[in-house]
C-alpha cells in the first residue's frame, strides 16, 4: 500500500509541479502581452498628444494669415521657435511651402541645420504624399522616423489651414506644418510613469530574455526597438513553491490555489490596463471628457436609435469666445488650466442630459439624446452661456471670455450624424456674427442666406476685376460760412440684374469674403487720384475696422499717398468704434502713427455704438461725426436737441471738431450751427454725386456760400 501511495504522491507531486510550471509561463507570457499592449497604447498616445498639438497650431486663423504670403517673424518666433526651445508639446518645427519645400526650420529654439526632406527623408515623403490624398481640416498624420544621426522622433504633419469662416482658405494646396519629438530617454522615462512602465529601452535590436515591441516608420522600415525587462512573476512563484510541493501532496494543493490566486489579480491587472488605454483612445487628455471619436460614435448610435424608435436627437455645438486670446497673451499653460476649468463646469451643467465631448481646441458639443433634454435643448445652452458671466481667476488676474453656441435638432427630419454636426456648427457661427456669447438655433434660412451671401461675393469679386465699383463724392460745409470744404468719398455697387446694392449690405460680404482691402485700396486710389483736381479741399474716406485691424495700415496708405502724390495734410480717414473695443492698444498706435504723418484720424457714427466719453478722451482723434440718429427729431424734440448739444459740448470741451451728417432740412441745419457744429453734411446742401459732377460743383462760380434763408 506504500507502493501506491508513494506512487499517488509521486504522481501528484509531479502533477502539480507540471501543472505549476505550466501556470507560472502563462502568468509570464499573459504579463509579457499585457504590457506589449500599454507599450504599444503609450506610444499610440504620445503620437495622438502630437496630433492634437498640430491641430492647435496648424488649423488657426492666426497661422494661415502669418505662414502664407509674406511670413511673420514674429509670429514665428513667438508661436513656433519658442515652442520648440520649451519643448513642452513639441520640439522641432519646420513650414513646408505648397511644393514641398522648406520654408524654416527651428529644433530647439535654434534654426535647423538641414532641411526637412535632408532630416526625414522618404519617411517625410510618404507622409506628406498621405496629407495630400486627404488635404483639409486637421488631416495630420503621425508617425516616427529615424534622422540621419539615428534618434527617433515623432512627426506630425498637416496642412495649414483657417479655423473660422471669416478666414479665407489658401488658394491651391495649402502649406504643411511639421511639428515633431524627439522619442529619447526623457520621453520614455515620462511614458514609463504614466503608464506604469518599468524599464522601457530604445535601442537598435530586441535585447536577449526581454520583450520588445518593434517601431516601423511610414515607408515600413524597422527604426528601433522599444524592449523592456521581462518580469517573469511566474516562474519566480514556482521556484518559491516547488520546494513545499515536494514535501506533501496537501501543501502543493494549497500552492497550486496560491498561484491560481496570483494569475487572477494578473488577469484583473490586464483589464484594468486594457480599459486605460481604451480610455486613452476615446477621452481627451487635458479634460478628461470624451473626445471627437467618442462623439461621432454617439452622435452615430443616436441617430441610428432616432430611425429606429422615431426619438428626437440635438447636438448642441460650442466655441468659446476671446480664449485664443487668453491663450496667446498668458501662454498655452494658462489656456489649458481654463479649458479644463470650462470643462468641469460644461460637465456639471450637462451632467444627465447626454454626452459633453471636447472636440478639439476650444470647441466641445453635447449630444442630447433623450426627449426630455431635447426639449431643454433652450434651456442648457443658456445654462452654459451663463456659466462664463463672471470672470475666471487665473494666476493672480482676471480673465473674461464666453460662448457662442449653435443647436441643430432633428425631431421631424430624416438626416444623418454629419448633417446633424454641420447644422450645429453654421448655427454656432450664426450666433458669434449676432454678437457672441450667446445660443442660435438652426434653421434652414440660415443656409439659404449664407448661400445668397456666397453668391453675392463671387459676383463682388467679378465686379472688383472688372471694375464695376464707383466712387461718389459727397461735400461737406463749413457750418461758419456754407462753403463746401471737403468731400466724403463713397463706395457704390450697381448690380446688372439687381440694381444698386447698399453699402451696409455688400462692405460686411466684402470684410468675410477678404475683398475688402482691394476694394479698400481701390477706393482710397481712386478718391486721391479725383481729389488732385480739387485744391484745397479735404478729402474723407471711410475705413473698414478689417482693413485698420492690419498692423501695417498707416505704412500701407502713406506708400499709396506717395504713388500718387497726394498731400496727407489733405487726407481725413474715418473709423467707426468696432476696432477700439476689440484692439484699443493696437488701434492707439496707428492712429498716432497716422496723425504723425499729417493724416487727420475722425470718430465716425458717433451715437451708434459704445458712443463712450472715455474712448474720446483716450484717443487723438481730430474730428467726431454725429451720425444720423442723434440729429432725428433736435428740431420737434427738446430731449433730442438737448441730447445733441451736450454731444456738441463734449466734444468741443475736449478741442474736437464736430461734423453732422444726414442733415435733410434746413431747420436741423440751424439748430447744429446754434449748438456750435463745425461742419455740416447731408442731402439739404447736396447729394453724393460723380467725381466730375463734385468737380463742377466745388470749381462753381456760386459766390458765397450757399444761400439758405436761416443764414440771410
Amino acid at each position: 500500500m506504500a507502493l501506491p501511495a508513494l506512487l499517488i504522491v509521486a504522481a501528484a507531486i509531479f502533477a502539480g509541479q507540471l501543472i505549476l510550471s505550466d501556470m507560472a509561463r502563462e502568468v509570464d507570457r499573459s504579463e509579457t502581452r499585457s504590457i506589449e499592449r500599454s507599450v504599444n497604447a503609450a506610444l499610440n498616445s504620445f503620437l495622438l498628444r502630437l496630433q492634437d498639438t498640430h491641430g492647435d497650431y496648424a488649423v488657426w486663423d492666426d497661422a494661415v494669415a502669418n505662414l502664407y504670403d509674406k511670413i511673420d517673424p514674429t509670429f514665428v518666433s513667438t508661436n513656433l521657435q519658442d515652442s520648440t526651445r520649451q519643448a513642452i508639446l513639441f520640439d522641432t518645427v519646420y513650414l513646408l511651402d505648397e511644393n514641398e519645400r522648406t520654408v524654416f526650420g527651428f529644433s530647439r529654439g535654434q534654426p535647423a541645420l538641414r532641411s526637412a526632406g535632408a532630416e526625414y527623408g522618404a519617411a517625410l515623403d510618404a507622409m506628406v504624399a498621405r496629407v495630400r490624398q486627404r488635404s483639409g481640416p486637421f488631416d495630420a498624420v503621425t508617425a516616427f522616423v529615424e534622422d540621419p544621426s539615428g534618434d527617433i522622433h515623432a512627426l506630425a504633419v498637416g496642412s495649414i489651414l483657417p479655423s473660422s469662416a471669416t478666414m479665407p482658405a489658401p488658394l491651391g494646396k495649402p502649406r504643411l506644418l511639421v511639428l515633431g519629438r524627439a522619442l529619447d530617454a526623457a520621453a520614455l522615462a515620462r511614458i514609463s510613469r504614466e503608464f506604469v512602465l518599468d524599464g522601457l529601452v530604445l535601442s537598435r535590436q530586441q535585447a536577449a530574455a526581454a520583450g520588445g515591441l518593434k517601431i516601423t516608420d511610414p515607408t515600413g522600415k524597422q527604426i528601433a526597438f522599444v524592449s523592456w525587462a521581462s518580469p517573469r512573476e511566474g516562474y519566480a512563484a514556482f521556484r518559491r513553491v516547488l520546494p513545499t510541493a515536494y514535501l506533501a501532496v496537501g501543501l502543493v494543493c494549497l500552492t497550486m490555489l496560491f498561484l491560481m490566486a496570483i494569475g487572477y489579480f494578473n488577469l484583473v491587472e490586464l483589464r484594468k490596463r486594457e480599459q486605460q488605454a481604451v480610455f486613452a483612445a476615446n477621452h481627451d487628455a487635458l479634460t478628461g471628457l470624451p473626445n471627437r471619436t467618442s462623439l461621432a460614435r454617439a452622435l452615430e448610435a443616436a441617430v441610428e436609435t432616432r430611425r429606429r424608435e422615431g426619438t428626437a436627437v440635438g447636438l448642441v455645438y460650442l466655441d468659446l469666445d476671446g480664449f485664443k486670446e487668453v491663450n496667446d497673451t498668458y501662454g498655452h499653460e494658462s489656456g489649458d488650466y481654463l479649458l479644463r476649468h470650462v470643462a468641469k463646469g460644461f460637465a456639471e451643467i450637462c451632467e444627465g442630459s447626454g454626452l459633453l465631448a471636447r472636440v478639439g481646441g476650444d470647441e466641445f458639443a453635447v449630444v442630447l439624446d433623450k426627449p426630455e433634454t431635447v426639449k431643454r435643448a433652450a434651456e442648457i445652452s443658456d445654462r452654459l452661456v451663463r456659466f462664463l458671466d463672471d470672470p475666471v481667476a487665473l494666476n493672480g488676474r482676471f480673465v473674461q471670455i464666453g460662448t457662442s453656441i449653435g443647436v441643430a435638432l432633428a425631431d421631424d427630419e430624416a438626416i444623418g450624424a454629419e448633417e446633424l454636426l454641420r447644422r450645429a456648427d453654421v448655427a454656432m457661427y450664426l450666433a458669434k456674427e449676432f454678437g457672441r456669447n450667446r445660443v442660435a438655433f438652426y434653421d434652414p434660412s440660415i443656409d439659404a442666406a449664407r448661400a445668397e451671401r456666397m453668391r453675392l461675393a463671387d459676383q463682388l469679386r467679378e465686379a472688383l476685376k472688372e471694375g464695376r465699383l464707383a466712387v461718389v463724392y459727397q461735400p461737406i460745409f463749413d457750418a461758419a460760412t456754407m462753403q463746401p470744404s471737403g468731400v466724403e468719398a463713397l463706395v457704390r455697387w450697381l448690380h446688372p440684374e439687381i440694381g444698386l446694392v447698399p453699402p451696409d449690405i455688400f462692405v460686411p460680404i466684402a470684410e468675410e469674403s477678404g475683398l475688402i482691402d482691394q476694394i479698400g485700396s481701390f477706393v482710397m486710389k481712386r478718391a486721391c487720384r479725383d481729389a488732385l483736381d480739387w485744391p484745397g479741399v479735404r478729402l474723407s474716406v471711410n475705413v473698414s475696422p478689417v482693413q485698420f485691424r492690419n498692423p501695417a495700415f498707416d505704412s500701407i496708405l502713406a506708400g499709396q499717398l506717395a504713388e500718387i502724390g497726394f498731400p496727407p495734410e489733405r487726407l481725413e480717414i474715418e473709423m467707426t468704434e468696432t476696432h477700439l473695443v476689440a484692439n484699443p492698444e493696437r488701434a492707439q498706435s496707428i492712429i498716432a502713427s497716422l496723425r504723425a504723418r499729417g493724416v487727420a484720424v475722425s470718430l465716425d457714427d458717433f451715437g451708434t455704438g459704445y458712443s463712450s466719453i472715455g474712448y474720446l478722451r483716450r484717443f487723438s482723434f481730430d474730428k467726431l461725426k454725429l451720425d444720423r440718429s442723434l440729429v432725428i427729431g433736435i428740431t420737434t424734440d427738446q430731449r433730442a436737441r438737448e441730447l445733441c448739444e451736450a454731444t456738441i459740448a463734449i466734444a468741443r470741451a475736449l478741442d474736437l471738431k464736430v461734423t453732422a451728417e444726414g442733415v435733410e432740412t434746413e431747420r436741423e441745419a440751424a439748430v447744429l450751427r446754434q449748438a456750435g457744429c463745425d461742419f455740416l453734411q447731408g442731402y439739404a446742401f447736396a447729394r453724393p454725386m460723380s467725381a466730375e459732377a463734385a468737380g463742377s460743383f466745388l470749381h462753381s462760380t456760386v459766390p458765397q456760400a450757399i444761400a439758405l434763408p436761416w443764414s440771410r
